[in-house]
């Protein structure tokens, strides 16, 4: 064996070491970041009961259809909680780790999906590092585009609605 195949053989050698601690590390963390995740979540449902919330279901689902080209596929949307505060009901999504306060586009995006899914009066956010609890409405903003119409067409009623009430007080007068 000449000093180039020892080598080559280190070389590959170090590349399957390499990779196969890359792997287990790999899955290492993900086993680690899901048992973290879990136990977040059992410890939400305390947070929200200390809040004022009643956990409904854990893990609720609700099945969407999206059509793509016109072609129908069925997809099911899963939370952490379904819980209720007086008469409104809020789907709830546990946050863990120091990512957890910020609600970034990835939250985000999980809550609009929530919102259509759902249909819930809110969303509320658990950040489980410092216990707290956000509560989270998403609402279209409203812009003059639409409050113009809106406007127009209840003024338009306003003044049908008084004239036709002038026309059928003056008929009555006009009747005694």
């Amino acid at each position: 064996m000449t000093q180039g195949d020892v080598f080559s053989l280190g070389l590959i050698i170090g590349v399957i070491v390499l990779y196969t601690t890359s792997t287990h590390l790999r899955r290492w963390l993900h086993r680690r970041r899901w048992r973290d995740a879990k136990q977040a979540e059992t410890k939400a449902a305390a947070v929200l009961a200390r809040h004022g919330f009643r956990v409904l279901r854990r893990q609720p689902t609700a099945k969407i259809l999206l059509k793509v080209n016109g072609k129908p596929y069925s997809s099911t949307i899963r939370a952490d909680f379904l819980a209720r505060r007086g008469f409104f009901t809020y789907i709830v999504e546990v946050k863990s780790g120091r990512t957890a306060p910020r609600l970034w586009a990835r939250t985000r995006r999980q809550l609009l999906e929530y919102q259509l899914a759902f249909h819930p009066h809110g969303m509320i956010l658990v950040d489980m590092e410092k216990e707290k609890v956000k509560e989270v409405v998403i609402r279209p903003d409203t812009t003059w585009r639409f409050l113009l119409p809106v406007g127009l067409a209840g003024l338009v009623g306003f003044f049908l609605g008084g004239f036709g009430f002038y026309f059928v007080g003056k008929g009555i007068w006009l009747c005694r």
